[in-house]
């Protein structure tokens, strides 16, 4: 018996024949290069962190995978921007860029700061909401499930600084 190879289970499609697009409805649609168009298709990361334009499942409506892209770069320039907008839309993370306040109550610790989509106060359960990771980057998630990021942590200013230490 042959072990099974995880690229044998694993649909990787061609960039140079995929088209990626949308249709009159603003609805994502894929054309495979036999001709085959799927409607309604989600953009999944498979690694979110890691490889935030490789391996990007793209599923159907009725929750199939219709393939996976390698590398959203190698994809034909119109179907990249798409997939590319796509997946900013659905992985939309606002960045701290200072915080003015962290105040702990009631099991909760609030957060009063400035993001690249303006201020912002948001409620965070508990310390395992904060991910540090690799190069000074830290992700938050708030009692709501949105997501926050300081892109680099020593980039902040003084004060903003010494608060998020206070929560790390």
């Amino acid at each position: 018996m042959n072990p099974l190879k995880v690229t044998d289970e694993l649909e990787f499609l061609d960039p140079n024949s995929v088209s990626i697009y949308r249709n009159a409805f603003e609805e994502l649609v894929v054309e495979l290069s036999d001709g085959t168009t799927h409607t309604k298709v989600d953009v999944i990361r498979s690694f979110p962190i890691k490889e935030p334009v490789r391996y990007i499942s793209l599923v159907d409506n009725e929750g199939n995978e219709i393939g996976i892209v390698e590398d959203v770069r190698k994809l034909i320039p119109q179907s990249r921007d798409i997939l590319l907008e796509e997946l900013q839309k659905r992985y939309f993370m606002p960045k701290i860029t200072k915080i003015n306040a962290v105040d702990g109550q009631f099991g909760l610790t609030q957060w009063d700061v400035e993001t690249t989509q303006g201020h912002v106060e948001f409620g965070m359960r508990s310390r395992y909401d904060i991910v540090s990771l690799e190069s000074n980057r830290v992700l938050i998630k708030d009692v709501d499930g949105n997501r926050y990021e300081i892109e680099n942590y020593n980039n902040l200013d003084p004060k903003s600084y010494a608060l998020l230490q206070t929560q790390l």
